[in-house]
């Protein structure tokens, strides 16, 4: 029998997991009863087959290294939409924060959504457990006091809802989960000089990979800025807000030859030589077409999968 008090410890909580179409790894519903709100999880591959209703969510698209989290007023249309976007191909698992209950679903809004979007992702980005795949920056948005009141309880219990459902975005128990070696970057513009068709030779461990949705990137730190090593993949698509020097960097890749598509992919192209950049954050930025710089970390596999004589 639990007794209130003004023992801080949190009460104990019982929290169900239903699989309607039976099996372990497939969708499958997390709610607490004391809750308004659910959390809705599948695999990312099994998207096309999840119905889901036309309501308010916060949604997070994961895989092991990386997430985005997103929010809209209609999670069907948007999933849908992300099922087409090759960028979201990185995911592995999808998770779907939605109301529960006639009154869960009155009070999980849009703004709900969006105030989810805002502090999940600062939560993620704060715990330092996976990269944050950003498109443009969750902005917080307009809620009373009261609102808000109500709406950081709601994120205060997806927290066990989310880490129950498989998301080790925000809370894990292995200290190693995240890689080490990150090169530092900055969200700022513009972009120095950059020298196209340099010698490029990474050091004995010192070459770093591009953390971002899968995409081939090779790097390394130089004394005069960062080198993007030949053969790494660049992003074809760039961001809406992304600076205007990234397309004007781009096109002089391209005038120099030193930027080719690849057969059979035309969401990525391939760098032929070795360019270096003023910064870690600027190559990124060119590489990514992305406003916001991604890092560069120790590769996940230092040596070679397989030796073949």
């Amino acid at each position: 029998m639990t007794v209130l008090s003004d023992n801080p410890t949190p009460l104990a909580r019982t929290i169900t997991i239903y699989r309607p179409a039976g099996g372990t790894e497939g969708y499958r519903e997390v709610h607490d009863k004391t809750s308004s709100i659910t959390v809705s999880c599948f695999p990312w591959k099994t998207a096309r087959e999840v119905r889901m209703q036309p309501v308010p969510a916060c949604y997070i698209l994961a895989d092991h290294g990386s997430v985005y989290i997103g929010e809209t007023s209609d999670v069907h249309s948007r999933l849908a939409a992300h099922i087409r976007d090759s960028d979201k191909n990185f995911a592995r698992e999808a998770y779907v924060v939605t109301g529960v209950g006639s009154e869960g679903k009155r009070r999980f809004n849009s703004t709900a959504a969006v105030y989810f979007q805002y502090h999940l992702t600062h939560l993620a980005l704060q715990a330092n457990l996976v990269d944050v795949i950003k498109g443009t920056n969750p902005q917080l948005p307009e809620a009373d006091e009261h609102e808000s009141a109500s709406l950081d309880v709601f994120l205060q219990q997806s927290q066990s809802l989310l880490f129950d459902a498989g998301c080790r975005a925000f809370k894990s128990n292995f200290a190693s989960q995240r890689r080490s070696g990150s090169a530092t970057v900055d969200t700022a513009g513009p972009a120095g000089t950059m020298e196209i068709d340099v010698i490029g030779v990474a050091p004995i461990s010192g070459q770093l990979e591009l953390s971002y949705t899968g995409l081939w990137a090779r790097g390394y730190e130089s004394q005069r800025g960062f080198v993007v090593l030949a053969g790494s993949e660049v992003r074809t698509d760039i961001n809406p807000t992304a600076w205007d020097w990234i397309d004007e960097d781009r096109s002089k890749l391209r005038a120099a030859g030193a930027l080719m598509a690849i057969p059979g992919l035309a969401d990525r192209e391939r760098l032929c030589v070795a360019v270096q950049f003023d910064s870690a954050s600027s190559a990124a930025k060119v590489v990514t077409g992305s406003r916001d710089a991604y890092r560069w970390v120790t590769p996940r596999l230092s040596q070679p999968m397989l030796s073949v004589a």
